[in-house]
């Protein structure tokens, strides 16, 4: 699996984040929420929404690298292709923490994809 996030892997308009919001579905943690929209394309794509009460820039630059981080890891791990927007939740948190939180939305993404086989 090649593990590059290229730019055709990112949500890039506002439409493609509005469709993802309103037609997808939801999955919270205390952590991290993510949005997911099953799609036909042939990869995955992400986006991330960092509010300003996460930090200033600097930390909020940190914050999306490492969802991208948790992301460019475990895209493989998908049952199928989709469009996934992250937003973190509450303070900054670190990389183990976002990940633990992906990881249990991979888990129900996962045991979804193996009940309707």
């Amino acid at each position: 699996m090649d593990q590059r996030l290229r730019r055709t892997e990112r949500l890039q308009h506002a439409f493609e984040f509005r469709a993802v919001f309103d037609r997808g579905g939801c999955f919270r943690t205390g952590v991290l929420r993510v949005h997911f929209l099953r799609t036909d394309r042939d990869l995955s794509r992400l986006g991330l929404v960092v509010s300003r009460r996460v930090g200033d820039a600097v930390v909020r630059n940190r914050v999306k690298r490492l969802l991208r981080e948790v992301f460019r890891r475990s895209k493989g791990e998908l049952p199928a292709p989709m469009d996934i927007v992250l937003l973190p939740q509450g303070p900054p948190r670190t990389h183990r923490e976002y990940l633990e939180a992906y990881r249990r939305f991979l888990a129900k993404v996962q045991a979804e994809a193996a009940c309707a086989r």
